[in-house]
C-alpha cells in the first residue's frame, strides 16, 4: 500500500488501478453502481466525454439554426414587403376604391405604387416605421368606424407625400419656386385629387 499525503486518506476502493487521486470518485452514487464487468465510476468519464465532445455539435447546430431563422426571417420581409408595396394591396380595403381607381386612369400608375409616394424612403427603417405606424393607424380608423369622408392626408403624410414627389420630379421643379407650396397646390388631380 502507497503512503498516502498528510490529510488526504482516501479509501482503497475508490482509487484507481495504481492509487493515483486522479480517478477519485467523489458522487456516492457512481461508487456504489459499478458498471457490469467494469470498476466503479469508468463510465461517469466517458459520459463527461461524450457530452463535451458534443456541446461542439450542439453549437454547430444551434448556430446553422438560428442563421437559417434569420435568413428565413429576411426572406419573409421581403416578400411582404414585396407584397405590401403593391397598389392592389391597398385596394384590399374598400374604402380605397375610389383613390385607386383615380389613381389607376393616371400616368402614375404605369411607374409609381402608392407606397412610392406614401411612404417614406430615405432608408429602410424609415420605410418600416412609416408603412407600419400608417398601417396601424387605418387599422384603427376602420375597424372602429372613424373613416374620415373625404380620405385626406395628415400633416405627416403631406411631408412625406411632398418628399417624394421631389423625389422622383425634382429636376423638373428646379427652376419653380417651391416656398410655402405643395405640388397638389397646382397639380390638384394629379394623381387622385379631390
Amino acid at each position: 500500500m502507497e503512503k498516502e499525503p498528510a490529510g488526504q486518506s482516501v479509501p482503497e476502493d475508490v482509487r484507481g488501478p495504481v492509487g493515483d487521486q486522479s480517478s477519485v470518485i467523489t458522487n456516492s452514487a457512481e461508487r456504489a453502481a459499478p458498471e457490469k464487468g467494469g470498476r466503479a465510476g469508468s463510465n461517469a468519464g466517458a459520459k463527461k466525454r461524450r457530452w463535451v465532445g458534443m456541446g461542439r455539435q450542439w453549437r454547430l447546430v444551434t448556430l446553422l439554426l438560428v442563421l437559417l431563422l434569420l435568413g428565413l426571417s429576411a426572406g419573409g420581409m421581403a416578400v411582404f414587403l414585396r407584397y405590401t408595396d403593391r397598389s392592389e394591396f391597398c385596394l384590399s380595403c374598400h374604402v380605397m376604391e375610389q383613390p385607386y381607381e383615380r389613381w389607376y386612369h393616371s400616368a402614375h400608375r404605369l411607374g409609381a405604387t402608392c407606397s412610392d409616394c406614401h411612404v417614406p424612403h430615405q432608408n429602410l427603417a424609415s420605410k418600416l416605421l412609416g408603412k407600419g405606424g400608417d398601417g396601424m393607424r387605418h387599422l384603427y380608423f376602420f375597424y372602429t368606424n372613424q373613416i374620415p369622408d373625404p380620405i385626406k392626408l395628415s400633416v405627416h403624410g403631406k411631408r412625406i407625400v411632398q418628399e417624394n414627389c421631389l423625389r422622383c420630379h425634382g429636376t423638373l421643379m428646379e427652376r419653380v419656386s417651391q416656398e410655402d407650396r405643395r405640388c397638389w397646390e397646382c397639380h390638384r388631380s394629379v394623381p387622385h385629387g379631390y
